[in-house]
């Protein structure tokens, strides 16, 4: 009895020391650094994780869904949005395609001219007539090929070439014939700058610009008219300027000797002559209004405008000559001539350092 009576007191000895160290065991142990709370950035990245993966689970069912129907309802059908992609590369094609035959078509005058028996001073007179559609027409491919119709310079130019397309085609009809190959390259020019034109206002897919094809070309005649009139904005702009003024006084004289034939009833054919002339310098003063234009707003640098000053210099170069350079028109315009070449150089080496 005695035995049982001290092994009950050894347990409720032992239970009482259990239960008195218990609290301090139970609070060293939360204390301990391995039992510690995480990070809330730890709580926060297991949440992302959890998120993604419901983001994850949720794209791969609606893949699986969009599969399963294209399954069911065939092959996969061009979206309207692909379509009109391919309708836009299709249009920029064939009008890059048109501007490269414009350019060919122009080319293959000149060389048509040259193989026949004709005057030294007549070839140059062609090939100044040659250069400058044919180097429109050239510098229209890269605009179009780089999406850049919608500038008011191309924009410019293929009014430019489209009004000499049509004089052109008139001076056909009075004269009774002509070149074939150059009443082909009229004909293409016609169709591809209406084109470029169009596209260069509308868009590619005919929808995307703001202004109708009429009220771009009365806004685009009103800041040709004020660029004219207003004071050069720099030495630059004020040589072209002046040779703006020149060419186009000249056109005015050709239009008012076309209207004099007219109401005298000249023959067709010198009527014919009048009006391929009054072209060649509307098409000239055009050009060079357009590097004035440039001169104004410091871009004469770009790619563009150093071909235009290069062609504006041979035109009036060989014009000169064959005018004479001793006389004072001829003189006038090989002097131009240089100064479209030492600017076009200039901004070439500008632009290459």
């Amino acid at each position: 009895a005695s035995k049982k009576h001290s092994s009950k007191m050894n347990l409720i000895s032992l239970l009482s020391a259990v239960l008195l160290l218990a609290p301090r065991g139970v609070d060293a142990f939360l204390a301990s650094p391995r039992l510690a709370p995480m990070p809330q950035v730890q709580r926060t990245s297991t949440s992302v994780r959890s998120k993604v993966t419901s983001r994850s689970n949720n794209n791969l069912t609606s893949n699986n869904a969009a599969i399963k129907t294209a399954s069911s309802v065939g092959p996969l059908m061009l979206s309207s949005s692909g379509e009109d992609f391919c309708k836009i590369q299709g249009r920029k094609k064939r009008v890059v395609m048109g501007y490269r035959a414009m350019t060919a078509l122009y080319i293959a005058v000149f060389l048509y001219s040259a193989s026949k028996s004709i005057a030294p001073n007549t070839l140059l007179a062609i090939t100044s007539y040659v250069a400058m559609p044919a180097g429109l027409s050239y510098i229209l491919v890269g605009a179009a090929k780089h999406d850049r119709l919608g500038s008011d310079t191309y924009k410019r130019i293929n009014l430019s070439l489209l009004e000499y397309a049509v004089l052109g085609l008139s001076v056909f009809v009075l004269s009774g014939g002509g070149n074939p190959i150059l009443k082909v390259a009229y004909i293409i020019t016609l169709i591809n700058t209406i084109k470029g034109y169009a596209y260069g206002v509308l868009g590619l897919d005919k929808k995307s610009g703001s202004d109708t094809l009429f009220q771009d070309f009365m806004k685009g005649v009103k800041s040709t008219i004020k660029g004219i009139c207003s004071d050069p904005k720099n030495m630059k702009s004020f040589g072209y300027w002046s040779a703006t003024l020149m060419v186009a006084s000249m056109k005015l004289l050709k239009l008012k000797e076309i209207v004099h034939a007219v109401t005298s009833a000249v023959a067709a054919k010198d009527i014919a002559m009048l009006l391929a002339r009054f072209n060649r310098l509307s098409l000239l003063a055009l050009m060079i209004y357009t590097l004035k234009d440039a001169a104004d707003r410091d871009r004469l640098s770009g790619t563009t405008f150093i071909q235009l000053n290069y062609l504006c210099a041979l035109v009036l170069g060989i014009v000169g000559v064959i005018g004479g350079v001793m006389t004072p028109l001829g003189g006038t315009n090989v002097a131009f001539a240089a100064f479209f070449a030492v600017n076009g150089l200039s901004s070439y080496f500008a632009k290459s350092a």
